[in-house]
Order: C-alpha cells, then sequence, then structure tokens
C-alpha cells in the first residue's frame, strides 16, 4: 500500500497548494489574466521541461522496454475512455460533446506530472511521457472531433507534432539513445525551472476552480454521472485489465502510472475547448472543479485497488 499512501500523501499537499490558488484568486492577488499566462507557462514550457529532464538518464532495454510497454498500455487506456464516452454520454443530449471530453481526456500532465514525480521520480515521468504522447494525438484528433464536428485534418495532426510536450518527448529520446547530456551550465537551470511545475500547476488550478465557483458544480447531478465514470468505473476497469499483465513482465511502476495518469481529474483543456467552439465553458469548469477535488480521494483509492490486486495476483 506504500504507493496509494504516497499518493494520498501528496494530494493533500496538492490541496493545500490549490487552496492557495483558491484564496489568491478570490483576495484579487491572482487575476484572470495572470492565472491564464500562468497556465500557458506551465503548459507551454514548464511540462516540456519536465518531461526533457526525466530522459537524461542512462540508456538500458529496461528503461526501453518499460516505455514500449507503457506506450501499449496508453493507447489502450486512451482507446478506453474515449470509448466509455460515447458508451456513457448519449450524442444529442445538451452538452454531449462538452461531457463526452471531459469524460475521455484527463489531466494527465497537469496533475499527472507532480504525482508520479512525487511517487516514481524521474523514471515514472519517463514512462508517463508514453500516456502524454497518446492523449495528445487523440485529443487533437478525436477531440476536435468531438468538440467541433469537423475532422481535426492535417493542420491538427501538425499542431500535436510541433506541441512543446511532444518536441520534448523527441529531443527527449534523442538524449537518451544517443546519450548526449546538455552542459550543468544549462541543465540546472532546466532543473530550477522543472521544480515550479508543481506549485504553478497547483496555484492555476485553485485560481480556475474559484473562478468558476466552488460548490456550483456540486449542485448538478449530471455532473456526478460523468465523473462517476471518469474517476472510478473506468479507472477501477483498467486496474482490473492491466494488474494482471505483471505476470507477463510489465513492471508495477509502468502500471501505475498508466493508472494515475488515466485516473486524472477533468483536463482544463475541457475548458479551453469549450470557449474555442462555442460550448458552455461555465459548465465545463464545473466538471473540473468536481472533477479535480474529488480525484484528491479517488486517486489514492485506485492505487490501492490495484495494490490490493496485485497482492492477489503474487499470493
Amino acid at each position: 500500500m506504500k504507493s496509494a499512501s504516497v499518493i494520498a500523501f501528496q494530494a493533500v499537499v496538492m490541496f493545500i497548494l490549490i487552496f492557495v490558488g483558491y484564496f489568491l484568486y478570490k483576495k484579487k492577488l491572482l487575476g484572470e489574466e495572470a492565472t491564464r499566462q500562468l497556465s500557458n507557462i506551465t503548459i507551454s514550457i514548464i511540462n516540456p521541461i519536465v518531461i526533457f529532464n526525466s530522459y537524461q538518464t542512462e540508456f538500458n532495454s529496461d528503461m526501453l522496454h518499460g516505455l514500449l510497454c507503457a506506450m501499449a498500455l496508453a493507447l489502450a487506456a486512451q482507446g478506453i475512455l474515449v470509448a466509455a464516452a460515447h458508451i456513457a454520454v448519449r450524442k444529442g443530449r445538451e452538452n454531449s460533446s462538452t461531457e463526452r471530453f471531459a469524460l475521455a481526456y484527463s489531466n494527465c500532465a497537469f496533475m499527472g506530472i507532480p504525482l508520479v514525480e512525487a511517487v516514481f521520480g524521474s523514471s515514472g515521468v519517463f514512462f508517463l511521457t508514453a500516456y502524454i504522447t497518446m492523449f495528445n494525438i487523440f485529443m487533437w484528433t478525436h477531440g476536435v472531433f468531438v468538440m467541433s464536428s469537423e475532422k481535426g485534418g492535417v493542420k491538427q495532426f501538425v499542431k500535436v507534432l510541433v506541441s512543446p510536450s511532444v518536441l520534448a518527448i523527441a529531443l527527449g529520446l534523442i538524449t537518451f539513445f544517443t546519450g548526449l547530456r546538455l552542459p550543468q551550465i544549462v541543465q540546472l537551470p532546466l532543473d530550477y525551472l522543472g521544480a515550479t511545475n508543481t506549485p504553478l500547476a497547483m496555484l492555476v488550478s485553485g485560481a480556475t476552480i474559484a473562478k468558476a465557483g466552488l460548490f456550483a458544480g456540486f449542485k448538478q447531478r449530471r455532473v456526478y454521472y460523468v465523473q462517476m465514470f471518469k474517476l472510478v468505473i473506468i479507472p477501477v476497469l483498467l486496474a482490473a485489465l492491466f494488474v494482471p499483465l505483471r505476470i507477463f513482465g510489465i513492471s508495477g511502476t509502468v502500471i501505475n502510472v498508466v493508472l494515475i495518469a488515466a485516473a486524472a481529474p477533468t483536463a482544463s483543456a475541457t475548458i479551453m475547448f469549450s470557449y474555442k467552439y462555442g460550448h458552455d465553458a461555465e459548465y465545463a469548469a464545473h466538471h473540473f472543479t468536481v472533477s479535480t477535488i474529488l480525484s484528491i480521494l479517488t486517486m489514492p483509492l485506485i492505487l490501492l485497488v490495484a495494490e490490493l490486486m496485485t497482492g492477489l495476483l503474487v499470493s
């Protein structure tokens, strides 16, 4: 139960940081424009730095095997989430596009990176990059289709390829396979910047929750319905499917990293896509708020379930 207890502890720490962001926004010390700018900095600069830094490790066959396994599990997990979104949310009902997006896509980078880094260190972030890659490919193709009713097309696919996170993964892989390392005078500033990832991400999350209203989303039954699938049913299903794969030599760390990414709360991109494609952004913010708060309880529970399944498997 070590991973579950560590992630529970980290979730409480993050909740405190989220509350700081909430407090700063309410006291008008952190405005809407500043929150948006911090979000862009975190997504476009800090997250890619953390991803790149995770590849600054010696190449070995075990790490490569783990990365390939993580890629396969990430593809399966994201595919199951997308399928579940289309089954659980009927097409044509009010806010169906927002609900499908909120169910299918998680904050795997924004929330996933600090959690995985806290529990598994840089090696965990290394495996998490596989999920982030799949997430970006699905979101900028299927996600755009769901929110815009149009196919993503070549432009959206190119946008995936040149996104900061994917570029960081590509550069990181080059350094991983070739053994190239940045000089210390360059690497040290990157390490300092990467260390700001968790506090910045949580401050932005807290400010977003304050903007949407802390309790408004908890008054809507449809939010509970969607988040029941997002935070509990699908993660438990994935744990039941993935944990037995350990008998085939897939690392428990790889499986847990993918579970953390899939069980993470609704992606903040749900709000941005709602603004962009003319959906109810406030309703999207309610999903983000409720999901983020409830995930503080559900994510440790999912890891606990996975560890109990692992115990039964090896007993």
